[in-house]
């Protein structure tokens, strides 16, 4: 029964024979003092325990699960023994100065001398591959590159192949896999000898980039190649800014023409083309036709017309001109063309705020009138209220506000216009308590105007009309504006007056014009449509809300 223990080479854990970790340890102190004076011997001696520890891995297995004195005699006498490849005066110092490592050491052992295929990194073009396979089969790299690209333009099958290799063929990372890329023997003294190799060559290659980076020639070589790709990066940042600005500036000049096209077609149009589109008919509303129905009487539309000339039309022309100048590269600048756009721009700044300061008065006042809609109460306790339907009606009311472009102003919908009215569209309407106990409809009707007198007589010249047939309300889907009437911010509210324990029922067109009603379901305005509601002491409360939850609580 020999005794083991736990040894960590290289990364691996090993149990192993205590005389044997004696011979091993030996071992590689002996080396260590041999390499103590190279300048690569912490690389020589990590490559050295990565092949021992490879090399004793393949001697343990799930049977034989330690590492015995014959299995490190064995690697030693692959790996070789300091003093067979140490000068003599060297060999009698390391007699003298090292122990015995192992009597058995002298028994010789097969070489194991072994040819592997790794990726070659140190001679790449790519990924090594064909420097590897070349040095398995002693060949020169080129032939097989040769065939590589040919079978890739000929074939197609050359990258492929060349792909799966490099996956599948590792890569030559220590001194070890290097040596047995080329087939050479694995042991201390190839190890220590490519170590040294490859840190001379290093060495080497740093003193002469050192001179040559200290000569005067390599250092002028050096200023000129950083000024010269200075000078190219930005050349090539110029001339992409050039091109993108080149590309901007004629975006610009396309936008300024098409903007200027549209300003002379609206200014110069009178009507001719069709704006606004409504469900009823095609409003055809030119800008003349606007002014003429907003502008104040004593405001001239030509004036308006000059005003946006001016204020609109002068900026897109100099942005024109200076597009063009821009894009042909006319660096020839005109004062007078400047100081004349300038002194226009201005004056056309001062014309619009006169027009708007002149237009704001008369809607500095409003006023609002009050009609009691006539009307005989409901044979039974339910009074219907409908709304008189447009063409096109089934719509809903976000596609018959927004899907048709009708003209808006405000809280207006422009729904048609003729020789005699601006029809606008809609109403508002609240439901509230009655104090007495009949239903009661009130139109109140509002306007602006410069004083209190002219916005109650623009307000007084609304119509709108409401419609009963026995239990039924129909409302007006919009309210009238005379044509000679000017727009003063016109509207109409309907106030229905419930009395308590009464019922209305809305129909589903009557979503359009309610707006905020009060009940104690806490129900949106679209929720309360097809249904019956009853006034109670409090508010409406709904009698047929299966799907609503009673909101009394909040």
């Amino acid at each position: 029964m020999n005794r083991t223990i736990t040894m960590n080479l290289s990364g691996i854990i090993f149990h192993i024979e205590e005389d044997a970790y004696e011979v091993l340890n030996k071992y590689l102190n002996a080396i260590k003092g041999y390499f103590r004076d190279s300048e690569g011997r912490d690389e020589i001696m990590k490559d050295i325990e990565a092949r021992i520890a490879e090399m004793l891995e393949e001697k343990v297995s799930n049977i034989k699960q330690a590492v015995l004195l014959m299995d490190v005699e064995s690697v030693i006498a692959v790996m070789g023994k300091p003093e067979d490849f140490a000068g003599e005066s060297e060999n009698s110092e390391q007699t003298n100065t090292n122990t015995n490592y192992s009597e058995a050491s002298n028994t010789s052992y097969p070489n194991n001398k072994r040819r592997r295929v790794f990726r070659d990194e140190d001679n790449k073009i790519l990924g090594g591959v064909c420097a590897g396979v070349a040095n398995y089969f002693d060949l020169d790299p080129i032939w097989l590159r040769g065939a590589f690209a040919i079978s890739f333009f000929a074939f197609g099958s050359g990258f492929l192949l060349y792909i799966i290799l490099w996956i599948i063929i590792p890569k030559a990372k220590t001194t070890a896999e290097k040596l047995e890329m080329h087939g050479e023997k694995v042991d201390v003294n190839n190890i220590g000898k490519a170590v040294n190799d490859e840190f001379e060559d290093f060495k080497k290659r740093m003193n002469e980039f050192g001179n040559k980076a200290k000569s005067p020639e390599t250092k002028d070589k050096l200023r000129d190649t950083a000024q010269k790709a200075t000078g190219f990066v930005g050349d090539i940042f110029y001339n992409m800014v050039h091109i993108v600005g080149k590309v901007v500036v004629f975006f610009l000049v396309f936008l300024g023409i098409a903007l200027m096209v549209a300003l002379l077609a609206t200014i110069f149009g009178r009507g001719t083309i069709s704006v606004f589109n409504s469900p009823t008919s095609n409003i055809h509303f030119s800008l003349y036709e606007f002014g003429s129905a907003v502008l104040p009487s004593d405001l001239s539309i030509t004036l308006v017309v000059i005003a946006i000339i001016l204020f609109l039309g002068v900026p897109l022309l100099s942005l024109i001109y200076s597009g063009i100048r821009h894009l042909f590269g006319i660096k020839h600048k005109n004062k007078i063309v400047k100081y004349t756009a300038n002194t226009l721009w201005l004056i056309g700044l001062g014309l619009v705020i006169y027009i708007g300061v002149e237009t704001a008065n008369d809607f500095s006042e409003e006023a609002s009138v009050k009609q009691k809609v006539e009307m005989v109460q409901p044979a039974g306790n339910v009074l219907y209220l409908d709304l008189k339907p447009l063409p096109d009606d089934d719509l809903d009311v976000t596609y018959y506000r927004h899907k048709n472009h009708k003209l808006k102003l405000g809280d207006w919908t422009m729904v048609s216009k003729d020789e005699n009215n601006f029809s606008i569209g809609y109403p508002i309407m609240d439901i509230v308590k009655s104090e007495t106990d009949s239903f009661q409809v009130v139109v109140v009707k509002t306007a602006s105007g410069f004083d209190k007198q002219d916005a109650t007589f623009h307000a007084k010249n609304i119509q709108y009309s409401v419609v009963q047939k026995d239990s039924t309300f129909i409302f007006d889907s919009y309210f009238d504006v005379n044509s000679k009437d000017k727009l003063r911010a016109q509207g109409v509210k309907i106030i229905l007056k419930v009395p308590k324990n009464k019922v209305i029922y809305l129909n589903k067109r009557m979503a359009k014009i309610i707006y905020d009603i009060h009940n104690l379901n806490g129900a949106l305005d679209n929720e309360m449509v097809n249904r019956k509601w009853v006034m109670t002491e409090q508010d409406l409360e709904c009698l047929d809300c299966k799907g609503l939850e009673p909101a009394k609580k909040n």
